[in-house]
């Protein structure tokens, strides 16, 4: 087994240049550093350094080990700042990969009652979307992942699927305030902020306008809903959204109805390949899908 000094020593030597360098920073002295090395060397079978009189240079082989030695070391300090952010009480106990709906509307909600319940809980969150929240859930860098079904389905199990309907949005005074439901045909030739082509939603509602006689004027386009929420806010057009970002948009002053549409917005909750949900992470999704529950009328 290798030398946790002797690795220690072989990173100083490269940081700083020199032996007498490591030795300073290691509190040794020279001959020290250099029989660290030896050791090293030997052990690795490996010729790390070439020696000229009294001065010394790291081969191609040494700046290659060096790359996995100072990962290591990285790896070595993220557990120490674990270990100590475990001893202080600071340590998150639940990590959350969301798309942009949930991150910014439906979980800050369902992790506030969560803490109020539960008030030693913290959370890290990471936003994100749906395809990079299965690849973070996959390699286990977060305990759960909320994002819109996928069929990237290896290295992950499927918690929960759900489907909720669409919420149409105006800005303040808009005619179509009047109507208890809006229909998509209520839709035609009014100016429409919608979400990019590359997001279901997006493409969804695009194959949707274009068996319309009249479409909507699509004027602006994002793949967040609260930018969307925002455009409309600012009389940029009338929009269709998640119902969770519908609730702030409402909030802020804007009209939000009902959609009548066969298009749903579905979601899904995911967690690493045979993985038991921690009972953080079930309060979580029994909370989520509390709140979802009141948008499916």
């Amino acid at each position: 087994m290798l030398s946790q000094r002797s690795l220690e020593a072989f990173r100083e030597v490269m940081r700083t240049g020199s032996v007498s360098g490591a030795a300073e920073e290691l509190l040794i002295s020279q001959p020290a550093v250099s029989r660290l090395i030896r050791e090293l060397e030997e052990r690795l079978d490996l010729r790390l350094f070439t020696r000229h009189g009294g001065r010394i240079a790291a081969t191609p082989e040494a700046h290659e080990f060096w790359i996995e030695v100072e990962r290591s070391f990285t790896g070595l300090k993220q557990i120490e700042r674990a270990a100590e952010q475990i001893k202080r009480g600071q340590r998150a106990t639940l990590s959350i990969a969301a798309a942009p709906a949930f991150a910014q509307a439906a979980l800050p909600q369902a992790v506030a009652q969560l803490h109020a319940e539960r008030p030693e809980f913290r959370a890290e969150f990471f936003s994100m979307t749906t395809l990079p929240v299965v690849r973070q859930v996959a390699l286990r860098q977060c305990h759960i992942g909320f994002g819109i079904p996928t069929q990237h389905k290896f290295e992950i199990d499927v918690v929960r699927t759900g489907a909720l309907p669409y919420r149409f949005i105006a800005p303040a005074g808009h005619p179509l305030g009047e109507k208890d439901r809006v229909s998509i045909d209520d839709l035609a030739g009014l100016d429409f902020v919608g979400f990019v082509d590359s997001t279901m939603t997006g493409r969804n509602f695009d194959r949707r306008f274009a068996k319309m006689r009249k479409p909507p004027v699509v004027k602006m386009r994002s793949y967040l809903s609260i930018v969307i929420s925002a455009l409309v806010l600012r009389g940029l057009g009338v929009g269709v959204i998640d119902p969770f970002t519908a609730e702030d948009h409402e909030r802020l002053g804007g009209i939000v109805r009902p959609l009548v549409a066969s298009e749903q917005f579905e979601y899904s909750v995911i967690k690493p390949l045979g993985e038991k949900l921690s009972p953080e992470c079930e309060a979580l999704v029994e909370i989520f899908e509390a709140l979802a529950d009141k948008h499916r009328a």
